[in-house]
């Protein structure tokens, strides 16, 4: 037989017998990568993962100026937090926003003042803080059109146009030129939430008016746009006249020194095209504000856009008496976010599903603790698991444990136990392994409200009662909260690899 007869039938055998050969090898290995004793590899497992719901996408940067724009409410409403000697905590809060350009690091940076009643006027020098922080002249608008500020956020601090037609071409101009037009780094509403305007049309119209409606319309498309923002709540001292959005009667009120709970609320809407710089300012703009306010009422705070945890979540497996016999568990190395290994009896397809405990321990946030207490923030966490190994295509055949959330609750500070069971289905396939990844993400409903929202609002404002609380705050903000991305957040997160026993 010649040489190169031999090598062609070799090469027939290799086509035909070999090559086929070693395709089931590897089938055989891909089949039980999940099944048996042995657990999956983890760096196999996990590169499964979906990273949907993550904020890893880029945004735009916008060109922005070292500039910090104050638009203050000088609404009548408005003139009862103001002191003659400035002393009270409303006149304090102004001149503290003077300092706020601290976090900008640059000597250059600067404060300017917009005041806002009926229309929003043009930028002035941060000495009006001063002047409007003791003078309650300053404060006789009739209408407060909240929107229109909203709307100067995305424009240049440029000296306002006087005519109408020359703040259209002015707008036109900015439309046209958005990269060569910087805007303002940090914007800051002061108001106390009532939005007292000639109402739109009922199609909302929203330059024909500032409604409730109109204002989260505005707040709204700058989130969409990825501006971050938070809202902050004080309480302050007061003595004046507050103005009822229903029956547009005047109402005399004054709080008292010794009962902080009578203080009437106050908001500072902060927002900012650059997420982590209002981070920093926020931050520190609250350690300057707290000295000011009574521990009993502290700075509240509703976050849109910052995290809230300060770090990962640890997670550890927590096993009863009755589980034990059942249930075998492991911390493994490696992470963030947690790895847990969980062996499970095969034999909990007939005795049933055993119950065990996922231990977080959650690091929040100054954000989220300025928002809620820490069990009103374990009540507002939605928690799910799901399988991300195997895949789909690879499940055929097999008989994975299952994983079921029972509830959750708050044991101590900083820690929330999930209670869970975990069992065999019935079944004839060979029981394999699976890994799950286990999430909390906000539960940004009317039923979970954090608790001074509840507090600080009222449906009717026609009594002197209503006077430390603010028309329709509820609405207002839960409104705005569901606008946000934050309910898309992943607030913790673990995985769980888990096999038979």
């Amino acid at each position: 037989m010649s040489e190169s007869k031999r090598i062609l039938e070799l090469s027939e055998f290799k086509r035909w017998f070999v090559l086929p050969l070693q395709a089931v090898v590897v089938l055989a290995v891909i089949a039980c990568t999940s099944c048996g004793k042995k657990a999956p590899e983890w760096k196999q497992a996990l590169k499964y993962e979906s990273t949907a719901g993550t904020d890893g996408e880029s945004h735009p940067q916008t060109n922005t100026t070292d500039e910090l724009v104050v638009y203050l409410d000088t609404s009548a409403s408005m003139a009862g937090y103001v002191s003659t000697n400035g002393q009270s905590i409303f006149g304090k809060t102004l001149r503290e926003l003077r300092y706020a350009t601290g976090t900008f690091g640059n000597s250059n940076a600067k404060v300017l003042v917009r005041r806002i009643a009926a229309d929003v006027g043009p930028a002035l020098s941060d000495m009006e803080l001063t002047t409007a922080s003791q003078d309650q002249s300053v404060y006789r608008g009739g209408e407060t059109n909240l929107a229109g500020a909203i709307s100067k956020f995305t424009l240049p601090s440029q000296a306002d146009a006087k005519s109408a037609s020359e703040r259209d071409a002015v707008k036109a101009s900015v439309s046209n030129n958005a990269e060569n037009k910087p805007i303002p780094r940090f914007h800051i509403l002061v108001t106390d939430g009532v939005q007292s305007t000639r109402q739109g049309s009922a199609t909302h119209d929203c330059t024909a008016g500032s409604d409730q409606f109109c204002v989260r319309q505005k707040i709204g498309d700058l989130l969409k746009q990825n501006w971050a923002g938070c809202v902050l709540g004080i309480r302050a001292d007061f003595r004046g006249k507050v103005y009822s959005e229903v029956s547009k009667a005047s109402i005399a009120y004054e709080t008292h020194s010794e009962n902080p709970t009578t203080f009437r609320p106050f908001y500072l809407y902060i927002f900012s095209p650059d997420r982590q710089a209002l981070d920093s300012l926020v931050n520190s703009l609250k350690e300057r504000l707290r000295p000011l306010v009574s521990r009993s009422e502290p700075i509240r705070e509703l976050n849109f856009s910052f995290p809230y945890m300060n770090g990962a979540t640890d997670f550890d497996v927590l096993l009863d008496k009755e589980a034990r016999s059942f249930i075998a568990r492991n911390k493994d190395r490696g992470g963030p976010p947690s790895r847990l290994t969980i062996e499970v009896d095969v034999d909990t397809e007939k005795s049933g599903p055993k119950p065990f405990s996922l231990v977080a321990k959650l690091p929040w946030s100054v954000h989220a603790l300025d928002t809620a207490s820490e069990a009103e923030l374990a009540k507002l966490l939605n928690w799910n698991v799901d399988p991300i190994y195997p895949p789909e295509n690879e499940t055929a055949g097999k008989r994975f444990p299952e994983i079921k959330i029972l509830r959750t609750h708050v044991d101590s500070p900083g820690q929330v136990t999930v209670d869970v069971t975990a069992q065999f289905p019935r079944g004839s396939e060979k029981p394999c392994w699976r890994v799950y990844v286990l999430k909390a993400t906000l539960n940004l409903t009317q039923t979970t409200t954090p608790s001074w929202i509840k507090e600080w609002s009222v449906d009717l404002d026609t009594t002197r009662d209503a006077g430390n609380r603010t028309f329709n705050l509820e609405t207002a903000l839960l409104g705005l909260w569901n606008t946000s991305k934050m309910k898309d957040q992943v607030i913790a997160k673990a995985h769980i690899r888990i096999g038979p026993k």
